[in-house]
């Protein structure tokens, strides 16, 4: 089983980015499947390459030469890695079956298995489907009786078997824990684990899987299978647990029920996590999950109703104030991270300074860090799916190292003008360095100008007379008021956090 990282090419070679550039800990998802596999009966090597950060499948050459199946984990951000590990693969194994999963191959199973050198795709969970695959590779199951399969026939057809329906929340906390055992120490900071998954809401910007499902583990089921994993803590070099759910908040008295749990058995996990505006309004919650707390994401996206209302995130700029109000009344702004999407195919510059005035507002009145991240087409979410009828763009554009920094994905996605987008950085560079005088110890926001634009668009075309009145964002920042002041707690990496961002 292969995970592959998110790699792309900078300066002639292939480098980590995003979370895995700094590896916040290791993919819950396929060192899960390892387990269950191994408890099926099944040798399994992991070739976690998210560790060595590259392609390079040399050291696992004689494990691929004598396996029966090799399953490589997908997503958007890493399909390019795949692929290149999906030839590597072939180069050591001519025969060897390959079966890919994850969202990438879930959503364009048809289209790789017609265009890449692979067997197999499994749909969505993989839990049932991927112990049957090996069934039917041993020749003891029918592909027939193979769930959420996708195949080629005899014709060299493609063709899929029945989708298993999703999996109950009590068969998810029966299924073995990840196991950590054989993770060098030291490499990852934290280490994962789930609670829920899912999401009841739909986002429309949000490629996550299974919108608008949520199943939650009980709470002693979940609390039982951290105390398990927490043993594996001092393998760690920070030594915190990360909630992978999409929405670790949605059900607060649960969350607090978790927590009554966790005091009641003297546990000491630092959790990171994300979380709703509207659940982090509720005291309880956050004075609960405060002691427990490293770091959390909340969604705050727009700085406008309007936005808000059509992004379908279900709150207010009301809300959302309210929220970094009560967070920073408990103590925790230097861990609450809210992120803001700039450029949704909707928005006009007007619309993005408004959410930028809303942000920085609440940077500077409550202390809160932000994430400021220019709209970027990934699969599956609504928007992509629109512009993909409307034959905007297709799967092929994710093939490659970069397809991110692609200026004709970018300047599809997004209405503003290059020249406008350079005006929003310029605008923003003095309140990033006034935020830095003042948090020098930690970056409590995040922004990049777009490299697509800084690379192929030249500042000198770019008028910067068209800026006058965004220099109002650096007024708003420095309206800081008496009494918001540091904790003194561990610096955040921010670049961690942002890579969390869908």
């Amino acid at each position: 089983m292969v995970a592959p990282p998110l790699l792309d090419m900078l300066e002639g070679r292939l480098v980590p980015i995003a979370m895995d550039r700094h590896r916040t800990n290791p993919p819950y998802g396929i060192y899960m499947l390892a387990s269950l596999l191994r408890a099926r009966g099944h040798q399994v090597t992991l070739a976690d390459l998210i560790i060595s950060g590259s392609t390079d499948l040399a050291p696992f050459a004689q494990a691929i030469c004598e396996a029966d199946l090799v399953g490589i984990g997908t997503t958007s951000l890493s399909w390019p890695a795949a692929r290149d590990c999906v030839t590597s693969v072939r180069s050591l194994h001519k025969g060897v079956p390959i079966v890919l999963g994850g969202i990438h191959a879930t959503m364009f199973d048809y289209y790789l298995l017609e265009n890449f050198p692979i067997d197999y795709v499994i749909r969505g969970e993989a839990e049932e489907a991927l112990p049957a695959l090996c069934e039917f590779v041993a020749g003891t199951r029918s592909i027939d009786e193979t769930p959420s399969l996708t195949a080629r026939n005899g014709n060299g057809k493609a063709f899929r078997t029945r989708l298993a329906p999703a999996l109950p929340a009590a068969r998810i906390s029966d299924f073995p824990l990840p196991d950590y055992s054989q993770v060098p120490a030291g490499v990852y900071p934290g280490l994962a684990i789930e609670s829920s998954r899912g999401c009841p809401f739909d986002c429309c910007f949000c490629s996550t899987s299974y919108r608008r499902s949520w199943r939650a583990l009980d709470t002693t089921a979940f609390v039982d299978r951290l105390e398990a994993i927490s043993l594996h803590l001092d393998r760690t070099s920070a030594g915190h647990i990360q909630i992978v759910d999409d929405e670790f908040s949605i059900d607060r008295e649960r969350v607090v029920r978790i927590v009554r749990e966790i005091e009641r058995r003297h546990l000491a996990p630092k959790f990171i996590f994300n979380a709703r505006v509207n659940d982090v309004l509720h005291e309880d919650l956050v004075l609960a999950l405060g002691p427990y707390t490293k770091q959390f994401l909340v969604g705050a996206e727009c700085g406008y109703d309007e936005g808000l209302r059509r992004v379908g995130k279900g709150t207010t700029c009301e809300r959302i104030e309210a929220a970094a109000r009560s967070l920073a009344a408990a103590g925790l702004e230097d861990r609450a991270h809210f992120s803001f999407v700039l450029g949704l195919p909707w928005e006009t510059k007007d619309d993005v300074i408004a959410t930028l005035r809303f942000a920085c507002r609440l940077h500077a009145t409550y202390g809160v860090c932000l994430m400021l991240q220019w709209y970027c087409q990934i699969p599956g979410s609504r928007l992509w799916c629109e512009a993909h009828r409307k034959g905007v763009i297709s799967p092929a554009f994710y093939d490659d190292y970069g397809f991110f920094r692609d200026p004709y994905l970018f300047l599809t996605g997004i209405r503003l003008s290059p020249a406008e987008v350079t005006e929003v950085s310029r605008a923003l560079e003095p309140v990033v360095t006034l935020s830095r005088v003042r948090h020098t110890d930690e970056q409590r926001i995040a922004y990049s100008h777009p490299w697509v634009v800084a690379r192929y668009f030249s500042d000198s075309a770019l008028s910067r007379n068209d800026a006058q009145g965004l220099g109002s964002l650096v007024e708003v920042s420095r309206a800081v008021p008496e009494g918001v002041a540091s904790h003194g707690r561990s610096p955040i990496d921010a670049e961690d956090a942002s890579a969390q961002h869908p």
